[in-house]
């Protein structure tokens, strides 16, 4: 039995860095796959066609200022929503067949297939990269053992499988936060912080609840820049602290900040043609927006049996509990119980999660208005901590 893990792990090993990419990226898609397009419609899906298609339309007549549609802001998917109509009718026109004169049910399932598939294919391209990260920082093992976990983790698969916001936000956001870690553990790699930006620019083009992640970024940055700079501090030496280390403390996160800041700015102009002419109107609708209906807004819903507008703190962790595979759960509290067992490098990336678990339950709570699907970035973060538990596993019976 030995002798044929041995062999598998050889041929694992001789396997190049590309091939094993490609390998994980066709494994998120060929999970995705079945019935896609034939499968669901979700509550809101006509309403994102119904957009995607009004953007589409700005962008080919130069209407610019119609690209803005909602305050959601949605626009990454509103992309990949028109770019899906678009191919579907190119497809249509090859064979001789007219999206506009045809009216068979027929075309909406393949319109809404192909939507779905740039969904998918863009997420799939996301954890791709992450998988990269963790195998280089990590180890293989836990890179499989994770991305496994996650792909098949039932509440993430079913929202990366729908024409809706919160796969793709919570998969920017994950990319994000590990891009940003992997450019702590390298801190003159610039190129890691400016790629954490652009998957932070991704997200708040698709919704705006991902500006946590400029909350989170301020923190952990902070947190990075002090332990980075082994500043001895103590308060009996607190002048001579002010002294000689807060100019260099504040320069090195001022141009941290500035550049994954910059980066993200440069991501929402360039993507979203409304900024290009109205960028004024557009920060104010975004604003108002998020003020009147993404955070106020009415949402009547049953709650243990009772119709409620604001079901309170306990609803995330009652939907935690609910929505996650019972490895997902088993997994966390494990992880959480024998921390201390883990290599360094694991305890350090938990605590770094921790942070934005604790941090975006916070922001998750405190608005009336919840939904149980807001709560995915944060399950797909706990999913991660849930891996370092199977890992310290399968290290113990020399899996």
């Amino acid at each position: 039995m030995k002798k044929k893990l041995n062999t598998e792990k050889n041929l694992i090993n001789r396997l190049s860095p590309g091939i094993i990419l490609v390998m994980v990226f066709l494994f998120f898609v060929l999970v995705h796959l079945p019935d896609l397009g034939h499968d669901n419609f979700n509550t809101d899906v006509w309403k994102w066609k119904s957009r995607s298609y009004n953007f589409g339309s700005a962008i080919l007549e130069k209407n610019f200022e119609q690209s803005l549609q909602t305050y959601h802001p949605g626009v990454v998917l509103m992309w990949l929503g028109g770019a899906g109509a678009k191919i579907t009718n190119y497809w249509a026109e090859s064979q001789g067949r007219s999206v506009i004169a045809d009216n068979s049910v027929d075309i909406i399932f393949q319109i809404d297939f192909m939507q779905k598939l740039l969904v998918v294919l863009v997420t799939a391209l996301t954890i791709t990269s992450v998988f990269h990260i963790f195998k280089k920082t990590f180890g293989l093992k836990y890179a499989v053992v994770s991305i496994f976990l996650l792909t098949l983790e039932p509440f993430y698969l079913g929202l990366t499988r729908v024409f809706h916001l919160e796969g793709l936000v919570s998969t920017f956001m994950l990319a994000s936060i590990v891009w940003l870690y992997y450019f702590f553990m390298e801190s003159k790699n610039f190129r890691r912080l400016v790629i954490s930006a652009f998957f932070a620019g991704l997200a708040i083009l698709t919704k705006t609840s991902a500006l946590f992640l400029v909350l989170y970024f301020g923190l952990v940055t902070l947190i990075f820049v002090y332990r980075d700079g082994k500043f001895n501090f103590k308060k009996t030496e607190l002048g001579i602290f002010i002294k000689e280390n807060l100019g260099k403390y504040f320069a090195r996160f001022g141009k941290i900040f500035f550049i994954w800041i910059g980066v993200l700015v440069i991501v929402f102009f360039a993507l979203w043609p409304a900024m290009w002419v109205i960028p004024g109107k557009v920060i104010q609708f975004l604003y108002s927006g998020v003020a009147d209906v993404g955070v106020e807004g009415d949402h009547y819903q049953f709650y243990f049996g009772k119709l409620v507008e604001n079901p309170g703190p306990s609803f995330y962790f009652v939907v935690l509990a609910l929505k996650s595979s019972i490895y997902l759960l088993l997994g966390f509290i494990g992880a959480l119980i024998i921390r201390k067992k883990l290599p360094e490098n694991f305890r350090r990336f938990m605590d770094y999660l921790l942070i934005f678990i604790f941090f975006y339950f916070i922001q998750l709570t405190i608005p009336t208005k919840k939904l149980d699907r807001y709560i995915l970035p944060a399950l797909i973060v706990i999913s991660l901590i849930s891996s370092m538990f199977y890992v310290w596993v399968f290290e113990k019976i020399k899996f």
